[in-house]
């Protein structure tokens, strides 16, 4: 287990995380089923010494994040989906598939705005920076208490 940040803290970065990529979800409207936001979790994985979180999505987070390149096809079912609940025909999305092989998907960069944020918030920055230092300062403590 690590030294310097405690699996609570982990558990509340992971929570932190989550909402801010949400929001940014959001801001960037790709919650039209509100799967990928549904499917937006976290663990902490233990190995060995080393305590990591993982952040878990739906597979697609990877394609609105760094977009898609024009000249390949997306698979057809999720736009199917997206056309139903979107109350459009099941051929409109055949069309954005064909769309989509001709212009490709802007990149939303939302995984580089939650870090972003991460980096520049006062308030983010205190919270973690914070813990670290009070890890840090109890291991000094407890191993001079030892000597």
């Amino acid at each position: 287990m690590s030294e310097f940040i405690t699996p609570q803290k982990l558990k509340e970065f992971g929570r932190d995380y989550v909402k801010i990529l949400t929001r940014e979800l959001l801001r960037a409207r790709k919650d039209a089923t509100g799967q990928l936001i549904r499917s937006l979790n976290y663990k902490i994985v233990e190995d060995a010494e080393i305590i990591r979180i993982e952040i878990l999505s739906a597979p697609y987070l990877e394609w609105v994040d760094k977009g898609r390149k024009r000249g390949s096809y997306p698979p057809i079912k999720p736009l199917i989906q997206w056309a139903n609940i979107k109350g459009l025909p099941e051929q409109a999305a055949w069309a954005v598939r064909q769309n989509i092989f001709k212009f490709g998907i802007k990149p939303t960069n939302v995984i580089q705005r939650v870090v972003n944020e991460f980096e520049t918030s006062p308030t983010l920055k205190k919270r973690y920076e914070d813990e670290v230092v009070n890890s840090i300062i109890k291991n000094i403590n407890d191993k001079y208490k030892e000597i």
